[in-house]
């Protein structure tokens, strides 16, 4: 297993670097570990992103982008049927653990669980790749706004949340 993840990490970095992209948290307010949640509504994840304006994250891909389409199950380890719709902010250098991801899943999809594990799967490849990302990808968010699973990791994960659930 442990071997597994080792490959999927090196695959996923692999994507990131060849195809220029770049998951929960704590909620502070409580100490709780379960993810933050918000009413959900119908937006879409351009809107959702809107007055985000983030240096590392430089790259921008959305539902019906050829390149979005393709990889997103991948990188959410889920069927393609699971996901209904969304968007990614990333770095397109691939340096930086920075993205912003909003996923709107099926319903019986545990949309949570998948950004968890997406976010496991980014420390994994940046522990040994960039552990300078490590403080951040520790300080990482999961919440829920606009109907959207939103993974966010930046140093700005808590006022990115904020702008999140504003737009929402």
């Amino acid at each position: 297993m442990k071997m597994k993840n080792s490959m999927l990490a090196a695959a996923l970095a692999a994507v990131f670097l060849l195809g220029g992209c770049g998951a929960g948290s704590t909620d502070e307010s409580t100490g709780d570990s379960a993810p933050v949640t918000e009413a959900k509504t119908d937006i879409t994840a351009e809107q959702l992103f809107e007055g985000i304006d983030e240096e590392k994250l430089d790259g921008r891909l959305f539902t019906g982008d050829e390149k979005f389409d393709k990889n997103l199950a991948k990188l959410y380890n889920t069927d393609a049927e699971n996901i209904v719709s969304g968007g990614m902010l990333y770095n397109t250098e691939g340096i930086y653990a920075d993205e912003i991801s909003a996923i709107k899943f099926r319903d019986g999809t545990d949309g949570a669980a998948l950004m968890q594990a997406r976010l496991d799967s980014r420390t994994a490849t940046f522990r040994d790749y960039r552990p300078e990302e490590l403080d951040k990808l520790s300080k990482a968010k999961i919440i829920s706004a606009g109907g959207y699973d939103v993974l966010i990791i930046s140093d700005n994960a808590e006022h990115i949340a904020d702008v999140l659930l504003q737009n929402s």
